[in-house]
């Protein structure tokens, strides 16, 4: 399982929760023990639960609540290793296909490539074939045309010598 891969980034959850990044930014500030995470390197991942949570810290600023009573509106929401939602989810499975989406393409150009250098290869092969073909269609009717005249040379000496001498005068 690769690290990260069921983990969101901040612009993520505000894509998921419907809220704008900064939003979600000054949640997960105000509010780090609500926002668990992961770091990889620099960049900090949180659970797919953040969305929820993001969304019910919104919603109870929007009723004008004190930060302390959205603390305890979405305290119940982290609380639980519940899964998560099946928008989140669906946004996770997603994500992963479009990953395999992006090797496969890759592989595809790989393929693709490797097939024109083939095709190339074949070609030059072929055209080199055909030449050396042309070479020896050339010498072979240069050695027929000899056969030819070889075959008549000989077909006049077979004929009787007083045959051969009139011809030559006439």
């Amino acid at each position: 399982m690769t690290i990260g891969k069921d983990y969101l980034k901040p612009s993520e959850i505000a894509d998921l929760a419907g809220l704008k990044e900064d939003e979600v930014r000054e949640y997960i500030a105000a509010y780090p023990d609500l926002f668990p995470y992961r770091s990889i390197g620099p960049v900090r991942l949180y659970a797919p639960k953040a969305v929820e949570t993001a969304r019910k810290c919104a919603e109870a600023a929007r009723e004008g609540r004190q930060p302390e009573e959205t603390v305890r509106e979405a305290a119940p929401a982290v609380e639980g290793e519940a899964a998560p939602s099946p928008v989140t989810q669906a946004y996770l499975d997603a994500r992963d296909l479009k990953d395999v989406v992006a090797r496969q393409e890759q592989q595809i150009e790989a393929l693709r490539r490797e097939m024109e250098a083939r095709e190339g290869a074949l070609l030059d092969r072929i055209a080199a074939l055909e030449g050396a073909l042309m070479r020896e269609q050339k010498q072979a009717t240069l050695v027929a045309e000899w056969i030819d005249y070889f075959d008549a040379e000989i077909e006049r000496l077979r004929r009787p010598l007083l045959g051969r001498i009139f011809e030559k005068k006439s």
